[in-house]
């Protein structure tokens, strides 16, 4: 397995200390992608999947050979 085969990533959650006291608590994170250092946040749980997907798809990208060959 070469290393672009692959994405590592380093995702941190937390839950916002004043959501704690709320009847609806607030998750928090941030999503780091291991080879570039390069670090989102997000608010929401549900926002993790597009955060990530943008790697995917560039990966998927390589793969495909251009037409004609």
């Amino acid at each position: 397995m070469s290393g672009d085969d692959f994405h590592s990533f380093i995702v941190r959650i937390w839950l916002e200390e004043s959501a704690a006291e709320s009847a609806h608590p607030t998750w928090r994170g941030s999503l780091t992608h291991v080879i570039s250092g390069r670090r989102v946040y997000f608010g929401d749980l549900e926002s993790l999947p597009s955060l990530i997907r943008p790697y995917l798809e560039a990966m998927l990208a390589e793969l495909q050979l251009p037409e004609g060959e």
